[in-house]
């Protein structure tokens, strides 16, 4: 019995410290390697769950990559106002003050000379940091983060064959997207890179009005190229549940409308607002979704369920509205605003 009561405290301790363990593995620096771009990562041994400067000390190392014959070196200042994406180990950040400068990211050739710093990736970015791929991938990359309200971030592909260059970049992508999402292979053996497409309303309305969506680029000869054929194949097919409900939308919007006694600019702001409760930006949001996915035929549909033509009736209101001064009218606007933002159904930038 009593060594039936032990065997059941070990179980029930080792439950209670597992998710412990875990988590230390899961902050441990290890060392990081991509085997075809030649590129070997060591943590230094350091402990950088908490970035802390002693004494008078400005700078601290937090990592060096050897990438073929050159050593890539990152350092963060005092004073920081910014922030690493997920992890301090191998990310460069500025000081907020202007009397501590110095180099973020620093390159350097087997004879210790400086070939590049992080004014030569990107001056502007206060933040610039490791991007970690797959081991098959053969470019090193470098995610510099542009901070903002959306987490911007452009990134940069460097080879080291025959010199150290930058091949491509491509930017924005979002900040909130897990590593793994933004670069990624199909089928085909392709490379694959999201970039982050911000679509306004036609009226350039208020910027929590504006949609955004991700566009797919693959690599050709060393250059990003917008992948036509891959997103082809991948657009979205509606389910008849989806359309349904999409549908039961459209008729909502209408009944709206036509019990309207408001002022046709406000009933706009209700078609075309960023706010997610009610019915409020409803229209905007499935109209754009059906041309994003390259179903232009359900966006039309679409428009004509939720448009009735009580619309023309409406009072115009303080605010000019000459785009959506008659159903008809609005239409034509839509017709011009897809030409603008989305041929091949996809966002154009």
């Amino acid at each position: 019995m009593k060594n039936f009561k032990f065997i059941i405290f070990k179980f029930l301790l080792i439950i209670l410290l597992f998710p412990t363990i875990v988590s230390k593995l899961v902050v441990a620096e290890v060392s990081y390697q991509q085997k075809l771009a030649e590129l070997y990562c060591e943590p230094g041994n350091k402990n950088l769950s908490f970035i802390t400067f002693e004494g008078t000390n400005e700078r601290i190392s937090t990592g060096n990559c050897q990438f073929n014959d050159y050593q890539i070196e990152f350092y963060q200042y005092k004073y920081l106002a910014h922030s690493c994406y997920d992890r301090n180990y191998l990310c460069g950040i500025e000081s907020d003050s202007r009397d501590i400068n110095g180099n973020t990211v620093i390159v350097k050739d087997t004879n210790g000379n400086v070939v590049a710093t992080n004014i030569d990736i990107d001056e502007k970015a206060p933040v610039i940091e490791l991007f970690r791929m797959p081991t098959s991938f053969p470019y090193m990359v470098l995610r510099t983060n542009l901070g903002g309200a959306r987490s911007l971030a452009n990134l940069h592909f460097f080879t080291s064959i025959p010199i150290f260059k930058q091949v491509t970049s491509i930017g924005p992508i979002s900040g909130w997207r897990d590593d793994g999402k933004y670069i990624y292979s199909n089928e085909q053996g392709e490379w694959l890179v999201d970039k982050f497409i911000t679509v306004p309303t036609p009226h350039l309305s208020a910027l929590s009005d504006w949609l955004h969506f991700p566009v797919t680029y693959k690599f050709v000869d060393d250059r990003l190229v917008r992948a036509d054929e891959h997103i082809k194949a991948n657009l979205k097919i509606y389910s008849e549940s989806e359309l349904a409900n999409i549908t039961e939308e459209a008729l909502q919007i209408r009944t709206l409308i036509d019990g309207q006694t408001d002022n046709k600019w406000n009933t706009v702001n209700l078609l075309f607002s960023g706010k997610t409760d009610s019915l409020s930006g409803r229209f905007f949001s499935n109209f754009t979704n059906f041309v994003y996915e390259g179903q232009e035929n359900l966006a039309w549909q679409f428009f004509e369920q939720a448009i009735p033509d009580s619309y023309d009736i409406l009072p115009e209101g303080i605010a000019p509205v000459s785009m959506y001064a008659t159903k008809s009218i609005m239409k034509e606007t839509m017709k011009n605003w897809i030409k603008k933002y989305f041929p091949l159904g996809v966002s154009k930038d």
